[in-house]
C-alpha cells in the first residue's frame, strides 16, 4: 500500500511539474521584421494567453512582455502566431496552415451571466486575397471547395462533421498547398 501511494504521489508530482509555466525555445519577429531567437514563456493551463501577449527572453537575457501591436509574429514548439487585426485591435492568431490557402485560429473571451470562458473562431485566407473569411464550421468543406476552385478534389478529402476537425482541416490544406 505504501508503494502504491508513493507511485501515485510521484505521478501527480511529475504531472503538475509538466503543466506549469515554463520557458521554451522560441522566437519573435519585431516591428522591423528582424527575427530574434530566445525563449518564450508558456502556460499550458492558459492557452488563451498566447493570443494576447508573449513574454520573451532574448539570448542576451533581456525579458519583455509584448502585445500584438509591438511584434509581427512569434513561435515556439511548432506553434506559430501572427499579429493581425481583430475587432479594431491587434491580436495574435495561431497559424494552423500557411501557403496558397492559410488557416488561422483566434481565441477570445466570452462573458455569459458573469462567467468568463474562452471560445475560438477559425479563418481562411488565400495568398492573393488579404480578406479573411470566417469559417462556418458546418460549411467548411464547401468553403474549401470554393477556395480550391481548380483543385477542389482536395477539399473532398475533408470529412469533418458540424464541428471543425482542426487536424483534418490542416492536413487537407497542407496537401493542397504542397501540390505540384
Amino acid at each position: 500500500m505504501k508503494n502504491l501511494l508513493l507511485a501515485l504521489f510521484a505521478c501527480l508530482t511529475s504531472f503538475s511539474a509538466n503543466a506549469q509555466i515554463t520557458f521554451v525555445k522560441g522566437y519573435i519577429v519585431n516591428e522591423k521584421g528582424d527575427t530574434l531567437k530566445g525563449e518564450v514563456k508558456i502556460n499550458p493551463k492558459k492557452e488563451q494567453d498566447n493570443y494576447n501577449k508573449v513574454f520573451f527572453k532574448g539570448e542576451d537575457g533581456t525579458q519583455k512582455n509584448y502585445k500584438a501591436n509591438k511584434v509581427k509574429a512569434y513561435g515556439f514548439d511548432k506553434q506559430n502566431y501572427i499579429a493581425m487585426e481583430y475587432e479594431g485591435e491587434q491580436k495574435f492568431y495561431r497559424v494552423l496552415a500557411r501557403g496558397e490557402i492559410s488557416l488561422y485560429k483566434m481565441m477570445f473571451e466570452v462573458i455569459n451571466m458573469n462567467a468568463v470562458s474562452w471560445d475560438g473562431e477559425y479563418y481562411l485566407t488565400r495568398k492573393d486575397d488579404k480578406k479573411m473569411t470566417t469559417v462556418k464550421e458546418g460549411k467548411f468543406k464547401k468553403q474549401l471547395q470554393e477556395m480550391m476552385s481548380g483543385a477542389a478534389g482536395y477539399a473532398n478529402e475533408y470529412d469533418g462533421d458540424k464541428k471543425l476537425d482542426e487536424e483534418k482541416a490542416v492536413e487537407v490544406i497542407t496537401k493542397y498547398n504542397n501540390r505540384s
